[in-house]
């Protein structure tokens, strides 16, 4: 049977042990506290979590926040934080995958704790609690959004030399973007990477030159893509440091991924896009995609990222065969015949680099791309039959296009 902590059970309880062990009212709050922990299972399942929810476990747990952050900032001692931290460790195992719980109280209590309080462990609990808050919740992230949230995360980023925090920040700054929420038709996941790329891009760039290294690295670069959502967002986030960190990093498969989904986002801009191309990043690109061939999801993401820097420019494709990225795409191709996502931005990236620039199509054809994309279609037809149809036509295949509608031959009357 599961123990629901309602407030007449936690009342009980602290009366319990003030009047049959004789403790003080504050040790028989933290006995308390250490019985719940115990007995009202959060952690084990979803069953568990919503069946606390509706008997008033959030509310009992928001009370007792309440009280004992109140105690915390009148006595800054071990005991107060260590029960103010217990607490928020229990809310955010209360509310993972009900983040329905969470109410106005709750958003006022995180954005008092993310303004107020100095102690790191408390800063660290309240973002993770935040986290769970926003995932799969439109209107979570909004309430918090509208408590103009972004200006004490920026405040909390300058606090660098702490990695915990600013990894738990980074998770908190990507949660604000998604649109995971099914109940909710337009959501405002843009608007939200938008505003926190306009106040954050610039602390997040400084933090990407000071730390070039996994894990952190990877998840600037991620958090940083995410937000590059405008034309010069792209612009005010470019920096030399890219390379540095590829070079660094060359064997690391996770930071290339995140590498390639920055370098992919920046291409966003043409003038940042000409300025990576200019600064070397072809021949790199090139060689990342033959160490990591193998791997699809990483062969996937710097194929993307090929397309994107190649689109609507002749020299950067024309740079990335001169490079001999050619072999390294038929290979991938091969190699990975069975994952979608590494064919549609193979074709991508074969298209934008050969529609403006034929003399390369022999060299494409020496390697027999005619029949992987060819065995591609039949496999992949239905999901994205015209983009591998559309490279094939540009490589001076010969291949056939449906026409999407055709008249009747029905007489219109004027």
């Amino acid at each position: 049977m599961v123990r629901v902590i309602t407030q007449e059970t936690y009342d009980d309880v602290v009366k319990e042990n003030i009047e049959e062990f004789d403790m003080s009212p504050e040790e028989a709050v933290k006995e308390a506290v250490a019985q719940f922990e115990a007995q009202a299972e959060c952690n084990k399942d979803i069953a568990h979590r919503v069946r606390a929810g509706k008997e008033g476990a959030y509310n009992t747990l928001i009370d007792l926040l309440e009280i004992k952050l109140k105690a915390y900032k009148q006595e800054h001692n071990a005991h107060n934080q260590n029960i103010v931290v217990k607490i928020l460790s229990s809310l955010r195992a209360l509310m993972e995958m009900q983040p329905d719980v969470l109410d106005e109280r709750g958003v006022n209590i995180i954005k008092s704790v993310l303004e107020g309080i100095e102690d790191e462990s408390i800063l660290l609990s309240t973002l993770q609690w935040t986290s769970v808050c926003c995932v799969k919740h439109e209107m979570n992230r909004q309430m918090l959004f509208n408590k103009n949230i972004t200006d004490n995360l920026k405040k909390l980023l300058e606090r660098k030399e702490n990695k915990r925090i600013l990894s738990e920040l980074l998770q908190v700054i990507r949660r604000f973007t998604l649109d995971d929420d099914i109940r909710v038709e337009f959501g405002k996941a843009h608007e939200h990477a938008r505003d926190l790329g306009v106040n954050l891009l610039e602390i997040l760039t400084k933090l990407l030159k000071e730390n070039t290294q996994p894990p952190i690295v990877s998840e600037l670069m991620l958090t940083m893509s995410t937000l590059l959502v405008r034309h010069e967002l792209c612009a005010q986030a470019y920096e030399d440091v890219l390379y540095t960190i590829l070079a660094d990093n060359y064997d690391n498969v996770v930071v290339v991924l995140q590498a390639s989904k920055l370098i992919t986002a920046l291409a966003g801009n043409d003038d940042v896009k000409r300025q990576l191309v200019k600064s070397g990043i072809v021949p790199i690109i090139v060689s990342l995609l033959k160490r990591h061939s193998n791997n699809a999801t990483a062969a996937s993401l710097i194929l993307k990222c090929i397309s994107a820097l190649s689109l609507r420019e002749t020299e950067h494709g024309k740079l990335f065969l001169e490079n001999g990225v050619a072999e390294i795409i038929v290979e991938c191709l091969t190699v990975h015949e069975d994952n979608a996502s590494v064919q549609k931005n193979g074709c991508w990236a074969i298209r934008n680099m050969v529609a403006r620039h034929k003399e390369h199509n022999p060299k494409f054809h020496e390697l027999g791309i005619e029949a992987v994309l060819n065995k591609s279609y039949a496999k992949y037809a239905k999901d994205f039959g015209f983009d591998i149809k559309s490279a094939l036509r540009d490589l001076d295949c010969d291949v056939k296009f449906d026409e999407q509608w055709t008249g009747k031959g029905v007489q219109i009357n004027k």
